[in-house]
């Protein structure tokens, strides 16, 4: 086991990474469907659906599988759960990522990053204040500490969770995947600048479904400027060594493996055709 973390360790594997999207916290049998449909990731949508942290961590509870974890023989679950917070990155909420964080989750999609100044603050927000000295010190951690949840679901001692609760690849050690989402013609401007200058950031979501609706489409994700702000976003991502995500459908989910998308999330109903198709062409 390279990670804890099941979508880092298939990064570095070089591998396409699929995620199921979006799970509502608190619904126990939507967890459990997801959990068996075979993703690496799936996300915990508290972004439109409310922000309830009894539910999430209900949720959570029933996303793992011991009986899996154990045939497998070491402490990395077959689906890490992921969730999208409320606040757009503009608003800096480190309270919402601190208490998210809390819960156990391993990964956390920040919506509407536009600014190299929203992004420091998101990673800031996500990390624990690190020992003087260490050679990934920098951008200073803000994030609290707090004992009681992340390390028991994780499974580990509190300076086992220490040591790992950290952003990966800014610590090539750390478990957590900050996955903002550039969802707007700012942030697509910016996003060089910003993948130049803040270091912490797992991957970038390429959001075309925001992107549309301010460049005037009305939700149309395919109109050819839409494409051409993704694949905008897709492009800075290559240049900057950074996985980038996008929505697939069945009908492209071949395209967009073979447009160097490394991160494909399906919206699936109880079967996912989507999933199956692309596992398949993505030789998993």
């Amino acid at each position: 086991m390279a990670h804890l973390n099941k979508v880092i360790e298939l990064l570095e594997q070089g591998k396409v990474v699929f995620g199921g999207g979006m799970a509502w916290t608190g619904n126990i049998d939507e967890a459990m469907a997801f959990a068996d449909m075979g993703y690496d990731f799936v996300i915990f949508e508290m972004e439109h659906e409310g922000f309830h942290l009894p539910g999430l961590r209900l949720s959570l509870q029933f996303l793992l599988n011991r009986k899996q974890i154990a045939a497998k023989g070491n402490l990395q679950p077959d689906v890490v759960p992921f969730v999208r917070v409320p606040p757009n990155a503009r608003e800096r909420n480190q309270w919402v990522i601190k208490q998210a964080l809390d819960t156990g989750i391993y990964g956390l999609i920040v919506p509407h990053l536009d600014t190299v100044e929203q992004a420091q603050a998101m990673v800031v927000a996500s990390r624990y204040p690190q020992a003087v000295g260490v050679a990934d010190a920098e951008p200073t951690g803000e994030r609290g500490w707090w004992y009681r949840l992340a390390p028991r679901y994780w499974g580990l001692s509190l300076q086992e969770y220490y040591d790992v609760a950290d952003l990966w690849p800014l610590d090539p050690k750390g478990e957590l995947f900050l996955m903002p989402i550039v969802e707007g013609v700012q942030g697509v401007k910016n996003l060089p600048d910003i993948l130049r200058n803040v270091k912490g950031i797992s991957a970038i979501w390429a959001g075309s479904g925001d992107l549309s609706i301010e460049m005037g489409t009305r939700g149309n994700m395919r109109d050819p400027r839409v494409e051409e702000g993704v694949q905008q976003i897709l492009k800075t991502c290559k240049e900057f060594n950074v996985p980038c995500a996008s929505i697939a459908g069945p009908d492209d989910i071949e395209k967009r493996i073979e447009q160097g998308f490394r991160i494909i999330v399906t919206m699936p109903s109880r079967t996912d055709r989507t999933f199956e198709k692309g596992m398949k062409f993505a030789g998993r």
